[in-house]
């Protein structure tokens, strides 16, 4: 997009969410981590005086992707007249006639061959421009645990052993969501020479790696899976009699992505690796620990109705799992009706977390904060249209992420803003315990997963800033 379209765009989208409220600055290139992007400043005048209010982002593909929110105008409102100064606003980073190539416009492909060329030069001068090229490497669930473990070894070739030690306990956490042990004992032994075997009894990385294989450790009997916990014996004997003991080598593939769902299983012992087909390389978005219940489709539906939604590899040999036929616990159902909600309710934390490991900000958070957001689940719910949601002047009780369908805002004045599938609604105001201007409803029948705000807000105060930029990004 070129600026004499980019602005038009701008005040277009300026005057739908605010009128002529605010006022259009400065447009220019924003560098982000996703690539570069087109920005505009927007200003408000009170008692004669200008502020800034934030940015608006743009995709270079014409796609609106960042927008500050009400609370931050009513903010700025605030500060003019309790006369303190506005926080800086970011520079522009490039023109828009400025064509010259930068490493956002490499592809993955090119970063890494350019990488290692620098690598192999090795001067100061090459690691410096090594180190900016890293972050285009990071995309990829499947291989950023072992790119930040390269940054972390190029910081410690600069002498930057703060930054390295902080990247090594990035790679870890992704390492752990691969539950690849091996890799994450490779970084403790690295970690331990440079912070003291004595300080590293303590360290985030050691916690990680008990939690890791802890998670590892093997299910004797279906008593011990979590979501079948207090279900009847005679239930849990019929489906250990029904399944099939099955041991698995490395690399063998037990569920075929596309394929008719007719099987499910759980995992005894090993992992399994959650990949993904439909990308010009496999990707494996995580690894599934012992206990864990897969292939729910097989069940849930008429048996080879469906097809699978992704490929299930066995990562770790030996790896062994109970296997049944989808029919055969579908009479099981029949009789034990609590059986369905169990792997109803699987399925359900499946899709979230595959879709959080997925999602353009929420991958970016570790294993077990995605973990601490899916403890915070209550329920997911099939709304009906007019059904209303978060009332005028509520704090909202619940966050919700729209799975089908699509929810509204109606404000008090104005048209109303839709929020389709995979938005959240509420996030930023359930944090900061802000009362809604307005109602959200279901515009048509929806699928919701609802989330507590209580355990979100504690789950905040738990975390570091840099989590809670993410959280309020969920909006």
């Amino acid at each position: 997009m070129k600026f004499s379209d980019a602005a038009p765009f701008f005040q277009k989208e300026l005057q739908k969410l605010y009128g002529t409220f605010l006022e259009l600055g400065e447009i220019g290139v924003l560098r982000r981590s996703g690539g570069r992007r087109l920005g505009a400043k927007i200003y408000i005048t009170v008692a004669g005086q200008r502020f800034i209010v934030g940015l608006m982002e743009l995709s270079m593909s014409g796609e609106l992707l960042e927008v500050f929110g009400r609370d931050r105008v009513i903010e700025c409102i605030r500060d003019a007249f309790s006369e303190k100064s506005a926080e800086p606003m970011e520079d522009f980073f490039l023109d828009f006639d400025d064509e010259a190539t930068t490493s956002e416009d490499l592809t993955p492909h090119q970063a890494r061959e350019r990488l290692d060329q620098l690598l192999q030069t090795g001067t100061a001068e090459a690691l410096a421009e090594a180190r900016n090229l890293y972050p285009l490497l990071l995309a990829n669930p499947d291989t950023r645990g072992a790119v930040l473990h390269e940054m972390a070894l190029l910081e410690l070739a600069l002498k930057n052993t703060s930054a390295a030690e902080n990247l090594f306990v990035d790679a870890v956490k992704e390492y752990a969501n691969l539950a690849q042990i091996e890799l994450i004992e490779r970084v403790v032994e690295r970690l331990t020479k440079i912070v003291g075997a004595e300080a590293m009894k303590t360290h985030e990385v050691t916690r990680t790696y008990h939690r890791t294989q802890e998670k590892l450790r093997a299910i004797k009997a279906l008593s011990d899976v979590s979501i079948f916990k207090g279900l009847p014996f005679g239930l849990l004997t019929e489906m250990e009699f029904e399944a099939e003991d099955v041991s698995l080598a490395k690399g063998e593939v037990v569920i075929s992505e596309g394929e008719p769902a007719t099987r499910c299983l759980i995992i005894r012992s090993g992992t399994l690796d959650v990949v993904l087909e439909g990308f010009e390389q496999p990707r494996t978005v995580r690894s599934c620990f012992p206990g864990e219940f897969l292939g729910e489709n097989a069940v849930l539906h008429p048996p080879g109705t469906v097809p699978t939604t992704a490929s299930l590899r066995a990562a770790r040999e030996p790896t062994r799992i109970w296997r049944w036929q989808g029919q055969n616990l579908i009479t099981l159902m029949e009789r034990y009706p609590e059986l369905e909600i169990r792997i109803r309710t699987a399925k359900e934390i499946h899709q979230l977390d595959s879709f959080f490991s997925m999602h353009e900000t929420l991958q970016f958070l570790d294993v077990t904060v995605r973990d601490a957001m899916l403890d915070c689940l209550y329920t997911v719910d099939t709304v009906e249209p007019g059904r209303v949601l978060i009332e005028n002047e509520e704090v909202p009780e619940f966050v919700f992420l729209v799975i089908k369908g699509r929810v509204e805002w109606q404000p008090l004045s104005g048209e109303p803003v839709s929020f389709g599938v995979d938005s959240f609604v509420g996030m930023r105001d359930a944090l900061h315990e802000i009362a809604i201007e307005g109602e959200y409803h279901a515009a048509e029948t929806s699928l919701i997963a609802v989330f507590e705000s209580e355990k979100l807000r504690a789950l905040a105060v738990a975390s570091p800033p840099s989590v809670v930029a993410i959280l309020e990004r969920l909006h």
